[in-house]
């Protein structure tokens, strides 16, 4: 088969850039031909205020960059492209209202292929105005909707009639598989780990402020922070200082690059995510695929992919004492190793190959 992606892929940074390019590996690998049609542009810098949308990487793959979604002149040399390519197959990437008019206007006039929406979240983590207009514009000419939790499931019959919700199907994410081999944690010696792109409803600022509960426990745990700010770092810096936790925070505020990753898992022996909302995550996908255990707010799509004291552990949203005490918990009772072992075993399951059989096989 032919099959296209529209939507980021590299350089673009971030994980629905980094999914489908894992994605479109799987297609490949199973023998079909794979076309990106990327973004020229992502988002116009005021709407994205991290240190950078862009890196260095190419993709693996034939790719175009032509759409900006923000710019309608660039709508109809996606769409020529697209229809000159002839995909039997095109898959939209979708986790953000912003792009509901270009996506909406592209899928209803390309032609003559399966058009398939692989929804990361449904309702966005922060407000957009006419979200549900622009969900349903989007939608609605799709042939199939791919949903990639139970939750984002739910939001979509929430949110949207009957006749759109009856085209998804429920998917999952895969673990990623680049870092197979060698996960021997590095000199670990009570280091955790916040990961990936800050944004507030991530909830850095619940876990800070469980450290100085963690810290009596064990005072020399040390928190990794590594990610760029989505918006101004100098409030967590700020709560660093009040908390008198200077010494246990290490703070790299900046985009990590890909060989820098396995680096910071292979240093910390636990990840957290102390999310305030939330659909599934990628970051849990990258610390499993380096049989790293993970903490998680007890919310969403999370618990669907964190099995409570076997993989991880699932604590109450926002409750510093609670993430304070699975924290202690974790080394009290020496979880490292039989988490790891379980790990193992459960991302065996869950494959990029099983993803890709899963949207080809309806």
């Amino acid at each position: 088969m032919k099959i296209a992606l529209l939507g980021p892929a590299p350089p673009f940074v971030g994980g629905i850039s980094q999914f489908a390019q894992h994605l479109a590996q799987g297609f490949a690998q199973a023998g079909h031909q794979i076309c990106f049609f990327n973004f020229k542009q992502q988002y116009p810098n005021i709407l994205f205020p991290a240190d950078r949308q862009e890196d260095d990487s190419i993709p693996a793959h034939l790719s175009q960059r032509l759409l900006t979604p923000y710019l309608p002149h660039t709508w109809s040399k996606t769409i020529k492209a697209i229809n000159a390519w002839q995909p039997d197959l095109l898959i939209v990437s979708w986790w953000v209202p912003f792009f509901g008019p270009a996506f909406g206007y592209i899928f209803r006039r390309v032609k003559n292929c399966r058009k398939l929406i692989l929804a990361h979240n449904i309702i966005p983590h922060e407000e957009w105005i006419g979200a549900k207009s622009l969900l349903r514009y989007a939608f609605k000419p799709a042939d199939e909707i791919l949903v990639l939790s139970h939750s984002c499931m739910l939001d979509l019959k929430r949110n949207l009639p009957n006749n759109i919700v009856k085209k998804a199907r429920l998917g999952f994410h895969p673990i990623y598989d680049t870092h197979i081999g060698d996960t021997t944690k590095n000199n670990v010696q009570h280091r955790i780990l916040f990961f990936g792109l800050i944004k507030a409803y991530k909830g850095l600022d619940t876990l800070l402020a469980a450290m100085p509960i963690i810290r009596t426990a064990f005072p020399d745990l040390k928190l990794m922070i590594a990610g760029s700010v989505y918006g101004n770092k100098s409030v967590y810096l700020k709560q660093i200082r009040d908390m008198d936790i200077t010494a246990n925070v290490e703070t790299d505020f900046r985009y990590i690059s890909e060989e820098e990753v396995a680096e910071y898992f292979r240093k910390s022996d636990l990840c957290i995510l102390p999310y305030k909302s939330a659909t599934q995550s990628g970051v849990i996908a990258t610390a499993f695929s380096y049989d790293t255990p993970v903490i998680a707010s007890n919310i969403g799509g999370l618990t669907e992919y964190i099995e409570d004291g076997v993989t991880g552990l699932l604590v109450p949203v926002d409750d510093p004492p609670a993430l304070a005490a699975a924290v202690i918990r974790f080394y009290h009772q020496e979880m490292l190793k039989p988490m790891q072992k379980a790990i193992s075993e459960y991302k065996a399951t869950k494959t990029w190959n099983e993803l890709v059989n899963l949207i080809l096989h309806r």
